[in-house]
């Protein structure tokens, strides 16, 4: 079989199950197990697929034909432009969430006049935001906190593989506990997911990545408010809270920061969707 038919009877499958992108997504799977890039495979799709790939490809298939997501089968995703280590059981980066770390990166420049900075990350998973934030700002040191220890692990592989392992640091807390000293720039994607609404999930998300990093409560906000609650003591004046959440929640958690901090200024940031996405919190006195 030739890589173009062996390309054709892929995408019929993934378009028989419902899966998108069916041409993309066999493409780079059967370019991922023939050990080539794309341009190379679509520049010799009448070559014969030697046998020793056959197997590869199809095991690979069948993984995605159960909905298996693709980045859990290729073992990795790009975020920001870096390519990061994800596996089952480690929340996969969402390109929507680069619009935090641009945020977050604009933030901390603008505070270079006051170091030494302190950004804390929660729920970091991969590490994506925190590896993205440390390659493209110089001189900071930065936690970062989950509480899976096999996420942590990945997260460290990950911080090591982009040279950025002096500047992240890892941990493995709940929340803010534990935490005594001030933090000038806190980040956090944590799940906000109503809970209600898991099991509605497509299969790729429910089915397979962690619904600890998914489920967020009754109304999806539990965890976001714990979290605000307790960062009260922790943040001084000009500090900044950067949250990601479902646009049905930007109320709720609004209402909430106001009872927290009445002078805090807040700005809700659109998603490339038109999305409210990201909700900016700047503490005043």
């Amino acid at each position: 079989m030739n890589i173009s038919e062996k390309l054709i009877h892929v995408q019929k499958s993934f378009r028989s199950e419902g899966i998108p992108d069916s041409e993309l997504e066999a493409s780079i799977l059967i370019a991922t197990a023939i050990q080539e890039t794309r341009s190379t495979l679509y520049a010799n799709l009448y070559e014969e697929i030697p046998q020793k790939y056959i197997k590869a490809i199809d095991e690979f298939v069948q993984r995605r034909l159960k909905r298996e997501p693709l980045a859990y089968i290729l073992r990795n995703r790009e975020f920001y432009g870096l390519q990061l280590e994800v596996s089952r059981g480690v929340f996969i980066p969402r390109p929507e969430t680069e619009l935090l770390v641009d945020i977050a990166i604009a933030r901390i420049r603008n505070m270079a006049s006051r170091p030494p900075i302190r950004v804390v990350e929660l729920g970091t998973g991969s590490g994506a935001i925190s590896i993205a934030v440390a390659s493209n700002v110089s001189g900071i040191t930065s936690l970062a906190t989950d509480i899976s220890d096999f996420a942590l692990g990945i997260a460290k592989k990950n911080a090591m593989t982009h040279g950025v392992s002096d500047s992240v640091k890892f941990l493995r807390r709940n929340l803010l506990a534990c935490f005594s000293d001030s933090i000038d720039v806190l980040i956090a994607n944590l799940p906000y997911i109503k809970s209600s609404r898991v099991p509605d999930l497509a299969p790729e998300i429910y089915l397979h990545e962690p619904i600890e990093a998914l489920d967020g409560g009754e109304d999806g906000c539990s965890l976001i408010i714990q979290m605000l609650e307790q960062a009260k003591q922790l943040l001084r004046e000009g500090s900044t809270i950067l949250l990601e959440m479902d646009p049905e929640q930007f109320t709720i958690i609004g209402v909430h920061t106001r009872k927290l901090w009445p002078a805090a200024h807040l700005t809700r940031h659109i998603d490339l969707a038109g999305h409210d996405r990201i909700l900016e919190i700047t503490i005043n006195p």
